[in-house]
């Protein structure tokens, strides 16, 4: 302290007040929309003053600083779940949403993937899963009706492959095939079994519990129709993806919660690997017995009319040119028949004279 010529002096608590009371009077002038009218700030970005330009981001001559990576990756999940949110292919989700049926916060969480990976994790399992929960929340999954309506190659129209009822393949006749193994409602009941064998071997009998405790209120819940999906149950709601706010009105404990959504994660993963899996096997195995390779299915329908278009086009021009060089070999063929005619003649006459 003596070196930095700093002395310390001993202050009363009354002038501790004062400084306390000046200091809140200039914050009171500072918040003071008059004063901050008059007050005019006058600044400038010397560019030799900058270490270095080469490596700072610019945008109209003005410096951006850190953290624009992490801002673009708030922006683009913004957007993601805007254009989600207020697809035309999710109205019938929000026709009667006012009913706040939905918890959407925990569907997002499950739609982006972010209950088995966290966000800095992504591999392609992760992106094979995000990019199904996507597709079958939308309703896009690529079925029979879906391709033909993309024009895609070899699929010349939009009706079920399995069944051969000539009904088309839609996103709803998937689900109820007559050629699925398993209906909806027989893996409901049976994926609260499986799920209470799988927690049995793996040691979690207090999880075991609770699932007993609440396997009859889960059951009673999915069975109950639909106030946002009319005509169907609450089952559908969970083949769609989307988790019904009902499921947290039974327990207000984080760790039954946190079962209730496990064993809801666990029934969509069944109705995916006993309906939609065996489906795209069955379909691929029909489809190759036909020809139909996956290659063939990444063209499109109109590339390949184009393509056998332009190849007519082309063998006809062949054909033209070759009609027209016969033509011409023909035509010289005839000249040096008349011209050697004439020369023949030519030589008569002056031979006869």
């Amino acid at each position: 302290m003596k070196n930095n010529e700093i002395e310390i002096i001993d202050g009363d608590e009354r002038e501790y007040r004062e400084t306390i009371n000046l200091k809140k009077k200039m914050r009171e002038m500072i918040n003071d929309k008059k004063i901050i009218q008059t007050i005019n700030h006058k600044f400038e970005i010397i560019d030799s003053a900058l270490l270095t330009n080469d490596y700072n981001l610019f945008w109209k001559k003005q410096i951006i600083t850190g953290g624009f990576r992490q801002w673009r990756k708030k922006v683009t999940d913004a957007i993601w779940k805007n254009e989600l949110l207020n697809s035309e292919k999710l109205n019938d989700l929000f026709m009667y949403n006012f009913k706040k049926e939905f918890d959407w916060q925990s569907t997002l969480e499950f739609i982006s993937n972010r209950i088995n990976f966290t966000q800095r994790q992504c591999n392609e399992k992760d992106t094979r899963e995000r990019s199904y929960r996507i597709k079958n929340l939308c309703k896009e999954l690529p079925t029979y009706e879906i391709l033909f309506r993309r024009d895609v190659n070899k699929i010349d129209n939009p009706f079920c492959r399995r069944c051969d009822k000539k009904e088309e393949e839609t996103w709803e006749h998937m689900w109820i095939c007559e050629d699925n193994e398993f209906k909806i409602e027989e893996i409901a009941q049976e994926s609260i079994y499986r799920y209470e064998k799988w927690l049995e071997e793996n040691d979690r009998n207090d999880e075991v519990k609770i699932l007993r405790k609440f396997n009859f209120d889960f059951i009673r819940i999915i069975e109950q129709p639909s106030i946002i999906l009319l005509g169907k149950n609450r089952i559908w709601e969970i083949v769609r993806g989307v988790y019904n706010n009902n499921f947290n009105k039974l327990s207000n404990l984080k760790e039954e919660k946190a079962l209730i959504k496990n064993l809801w994660n666990f029934l969509y993963e069944e109705l995916k690997n006993r309906i939609w899996i065996p489906r795209c096997d069955e379909v691929k195995r029909i489809e190759e017995k036909e020809g139909i390779m996956k290659s063939d299915l990444k063209k499109k329908r109109k590339e390949n009319e184009e393509k056998t278009k332009e190849e007519k086009e082309k063998n006809k021009k062949i054909r033209k040119t070759q009609e027209k060089s016969d033509k011409i070999n023909k035509n010289n063929k005839n000249i040096s028949i008349v011209s050697s005619d004439v020369k023949q003649a030519q030589r008569n006459n002056y031979r006869w004279t």
